[in-house]
């Protein structure tokens, strides 16, 4: 058997766990609204995935989004482009077209904007678009798809909660760490292997909000991280509440 000074003391842990629960909780929100998005036209494909179309997270009360797309040139001719964006219009079931077209010389690259509010929201919470570059030879065709969540919440812009629960959850998974590591002092065996794993969690929890936040299109890659952090969350748990 053990001696005692084996066993982790828990200081910091719990405070540790809220940070990383509200990053989690923050991901996984993403991660949600990007797979919807996907679903949303889904007989509208292309033959290559369309990596610049960019969107807020999130809105809220009186925001209006802006759903943005790069166009680019990779050919060596002058091409004429058609882009038509699919936006949901208040119902799943029901969308709007935009419709745009342009000449393009080699190289060029073009940004179109298109905005949205709460009114183009299904279910009442979820703006969803798709944005398909038509083919042009030699180019394929592109398909790309972005969504902004709506909420009902004044005085406060979208990216300000955001912002908020992101440093939040940093800021309590460094605070927490640093206690348990101060309280455990020597490392060692079960204290040693339950730092490490709060170190895997910060960073599996980090990564999955920027990959999120910041990266469009990589929805295989958050598949793999949503699994993974939410295994590692229910494995570390149950470890805490058995030590």
């Amino acid at each position: 058997m053990e001696s005692g000074w084996n066993y982790p003391n828990k200081v910091g842990v719990r405070t540790f766990m809220i940070g990383a629960l509200i990053g989690y909780l923050l991901f996984m929100a993403a991660f949600i609204q990007d797979t919807e998005a996907i679903v949303f036209s889904a007989m509208v494909s292309g033959d290559d995935t369309l990596r610049t179309v960019r969107c807020p997270e999130l809105i809220t009360r009186g925001e209006t989004g802006v759903i943005e797309v790069t166009v680019t040139n990779h050919s060596d001719k002058r091409l004429y482009r058609y882009v038509r964006t699919y936006v949901s219009e208040g119902y799943l079931t029901l969308k709007r077209e935009i419709n745009s077209s342009f000449y393009q010389d080699p190289g060029e690259s073009t940004n179109l904007e298109w905005e949205v509010s709460a009114d183009d929201a299904a279910w009442g919470y979820l703006i969803m678009a798709k944005v398909l570059v038509f083919k042009q030879t030699p180019l394929p065709s592109y398909v790309g798809t972005c969504a902004i969540t709506s909420l009902d919440i004044p005085y406060v812009r979208g990216w300000h909660l955001i912002a908020v629960a992101a440093a939040a959850s940093v800021i309590l998974m460094g605070i927490g760490y640093r206690q348990y590591v101060l309280a455990n002092r020597p490392l060692v065996r079960k204290k040693l292997t339950l730092a490490n794993n709060l170190r895997v969690i910060a960073i599996s929890v980090t990564v999955a909000m920027g990959m999120s936040l910041l990266f469009y299109e990589l929805w295989y890659a958050e598949l793999a991280l949503f699994i993974f952090t939410t295994i590692l969350m229910a494995e570390s748990t149950f470890q805490f509440s058995q030590n």
